[in-house]
């Protein structure tokens, strides 16, 4: 009966020994039974929570109610709490000492023991548990349950003790209605839900507010604000965990049954979202500025030029002659129609329809004036930079995601503030400061937007900090690769087929720089096998993997100097739009295609070079940090001299931009190559290897090895950490040396050279000899 079970045995034996079928006799030291073996077996239940309950029976009053209450609190309790818990009507309250007393009593029976983790007494075992739920019978259970809960909402106070909230709700979630007050219960079951929702638990949300729909069912709509506040909350948690369904039977009901356009605005912005779900963003921005004209708004759904000077003039008058910064000084409220403006704007600025972001921005930036910023408000103005920034009006893109970001700090604490970050700092802000600058923080966004529920916002957070790292030219360590192993794995547990693809594709580009490699250039490997993974996609998702794909081959074939490849993926890439919407894969893709553009001998290519190089000069025109390396890069490569490719190399060191400065380096060595300075070209293609190996492209580094054979006992340039420092206005090479200023070149003789000084602007240059 036992099963061989040493808790089931235990519990026989005490069982036999109460019932004196068994005892132990000291003078043989062996037990014994009273009985034949048929009747033994019989006085053994088949069942151990029975055998436990029948042990309980035995033991005192006092401690039955103490496992009866133990037994309803899920986690171990302190004495003061037990002492709470245990007061009734009847004045048979116990102190602490007695309580104490009854506890160690209890784990001398075997029915408690003391845990060294929680400090406290705990049950023995889960079936003890179980046994002691079930000693209680249902009248007095029904009693004894309401006023623990009772006395656990009067304890719930601070966040230390909030469990005592959640056990009450199930405390009494667990009775018949007509054994408690539902309204009450409804109520405790949102206070609670908030707090799961605010601790991260959206899962125990949705549960909590499943029990609110159930409970309030037959007299839903009787209590209005009641009824209201339960279906808003049901829609919001429905919609955040995917259950579609649910959420348009929610959605449904508050339209039906809400009085006034204010109380529907959650449902309206729900229905809109839904659309979005489908990717039909088109139908999704229709159905919104259908909605939002129910507020009085007359927002065309296809706005002429005329339309734009018409809503410019309102904002400006809005305004009166103030900049979007005076923004930050408008007072916050709670205006949930901001939320939906921000829908709207977001899925027009997808659908590609920019006027109409354009109006929809202004006039929830009028709205913001007239009655305050919300929490969306941030959005608005996002959605407004990064259209001005794909328009190219970069200057005042960066000033209104600037606004973004001041007026977000007032909403810190709220899932807004993250998704403002994440949005700003991909669409707006590293258009002009450094890529590296942004990696943290999007990195935290992942964090705070996957900790909220926001799954999608928090992987197109992480797409946006690969891109950056790699633009950034960071180290491409092990780590990276497990971090993106860990996404692709999210992202097929929550059915994001498309970023699970964009992550295999960026791992696979890492593998290939890092491992040896025959074909360093075609993503076909243990991450990423293309040709079998666009067979699996629909014709947009194929289109979009096959860009992001064709993006990093770019990249590789230009690395390892594969000219066929390159000419491949400029046909590839020729065929979608100059702009992307995400910064740092725009200038990865940009960068290389100027680069492989006049790598190439075809005239036909140096089209888009010179279109690259346009691009690079405008931004660096603009002020941006990022733009510098990647301009002088492909102007050395469209025309090569020494000044040329030296000043890259100093463009790409100042940047930071170690992988940059690698290739410029080789290039460069190619270069003098031809010019017969193989001294020089050696010292290039040294520093070169260096920088690729610090950059984490062991793969090339290998490679460089095979086909210059000096590099295999190359040594590093004392004092740097990125290879030796090249840089000279009339194309002279040196390697810096913290110690001595000395270089060692490809044969190991040291030769004594001169260095450079230069300001931040690079306007200047001199040379300083070095003194022995």
């Amino acid at each position: 009966k036992t099963m061989g079970n040493i808790f089931c045995v235990m519990q026989a034996l005490e069982e036999l020994v109460r019932k004196n079928a068994l005892y132990y006799d000291i003078m043989c030291f062996e037990w014994r039974w009273t009985v034949d073996k048929v009747e033994l077996a019989n006085q053994v239940s088949a069942d151990v929570v029975e055998t436990i309950k029948d042990k309980i029976k035995g033991l005192s009053t006092d401690i039955q109610r103490l496992l009866s209450v133990m037994a309803f609190i899920p986690q171990s309790v302190g004495v003061p709490v037990l002492k709470e818990l245990l007061m009734n009507d009847e004045d048979n309250s116990l102190d602490e000492n007695k309580i104490a007393s009854l506890l160690k009593e209890a784990s001398e029976d075997g029915m408690l023991m003391w845990s060294t983790e929680s400090r406290n007494y705990v049950f023995s075992h889960d079936r003890i548990r179980e046994a002691s739920r079930e000693y209680v019978v249902e009248e007095d259970r029904d009693k004894m349950l309401r006023h623990m809960a009772d006395v656990l909402q009067r304890l719930g106070k601070g966040s230390k003790m909030e469990w005592c909230l959640y056990t009450a709700v199930d405390l009494l979630n667990s009775l018949p209605s007509d054994k408690v007050n539902v309204t009450d219960l409804i109520k405790l079951n949102l206070r609670v839900s908030k707090i799961a929702k605010r601790r991260g638990s959206p899962r125990k949300e949705n549960l909590l507010l499943r029990e609110c729909l159930e409970r309030l069912q037959p007299f839903k709509w009787k209590d209005y604000n009641l009824s209201l506040e339960v279906y808003n909350a049901v829609i919001v948690s429905e919609y955040t965990l995917g259950n579609q369904d649910r959420a348009t039977i929610a959605i449904e009901e508050v339209l039906g049954h809400a009085k006034c356009l204010r109380d529907k605005v959650s449902a309206f912005l729900h229905r809109v979202k839904s659309l979005c779900e489908t990717k039909d963003y088109a139908m999704a921005a229709h159905e919104g500025v259908k909605i939002l004209n129910m507020f009085s708004y007359n927002i065309p759904l296809k706005p002429t030029k005329l339309d734009l000077v018409r809503e410019k003039m309102k904002l400006r008058l809005a305004f009166k002659g103030r900049s979007y910064a005076s923004l930050t000084n408008l007072p916050v409220v709670d205006d949930p129609l901001t939320e939906l403006f921000s829908e709207v704007g977001r899925d027009c600025l997808f659908s590609g329809q920019p006027r109409l972001v354009v109006v929809i921005a202004w006039t929830a930036v009028r709205r913001a004036i007239e009655k305050g910023i919300d929490r969306c408000f941030p959005l608005c103005l996002v959605m407004l930079g990064t259209l001005l920034g794909k328009k190219g009006n970069v200057r005042a893109a960066n000033e209104i995601g600037n606004v973004a970001l001041m007026i977000s700090e007032n909403f810190r604490k709220n899932t807004g503030y993250s998704y403002t970050q994440f949005a700003t700092y991909a669409g707006i802000i590293l258009y002009l400061q450094p890529f590296r600058s942004g990696v943290d923080v999007l990195q935290q966004c992942y964090k705070d937007l996957k900790f909220s529920g926001k799954f999608e916002f928090s992987l197109g957070s992480m797409l946006n900090y690969f891109y950056a790292y790699f633009a950034a030219g960071l180290n491409l360590g092990s780590i990276l690769e497990s971090k993106l192993l860990v996404l692709d794995e999210f992202s097929q547990s929550i059915d994001k087929s498309g970023f699970a693809a964009t992550f295999q594709i960026h791992r696979q580009f890492v593998i290939n720089l890092r491992q040896r490699s025959e074909q360093p250039t075609l993503m076909n490997g243990p991450a990423f096998q293309q040709e079998k993974a666009l067979s699996e996609m629909n014709d947009q998702a194929s289109k979009m993997a096959l860009r992001d794909a064709s993006i990093f081959r770019l990249e590789l074939a230009f690395i390892f100097n594969d000219s066929e490849c390159m000419a491949e993926m400029l046909e590839t890439l020729s065929g979608y739009p100059f702009e992307d919407q995400v910064i740092s894969r725009f200038y990865i893709r940009a960068c290389f295609m100027g680069l492989a553009a006049f790598s190439l001998a075809e005239k036909n290519c140096h089209a888009i070079g010179n279109k690259c190089l346009k691009y690079f000069r405008r931004m660096k025109k603009l002020g941006s940090t990022n733009a510098p390396p990647a301009y002088f890069f492909i102007a050395a490569l469209k025309k090569p001299t020494k000044k040329a490719f030296t000043t890259a190399i100093d463009s790409c060191r100042e940047a930071s931009m170690p992988h940059l400065e690698a290739m410029a380096r080789e290039r460069y060595a190619m270069f003098l190559l031809t010019r017969n300075e193989l001294e020089l070209a050696n010292s290039c293609l040294t520093s070169a290897y260096w920088l690729y190996f610090d950059w984490g492209a062991h793969g090339k580094s290998l490679s460089l090895a095979r086909e210059y054979p000096f590099l295999k006992t190359a040594k590093r340039a004392k004092g740097t950490g990125t290879g030796s420092h090249v840089s000279s206005r009339s194309g002279t090479a040196t390697a810096k040396s913290a110690v001595s200023g000395s270089v060692q070149n490809s044969g190991g003789i040291y030769k004594r050279q001169g260095t450079f000084n230069y300001n931040s602007t690079m306007s200047s240059r001199e040379l300083i000899k070095k003194r022995r």
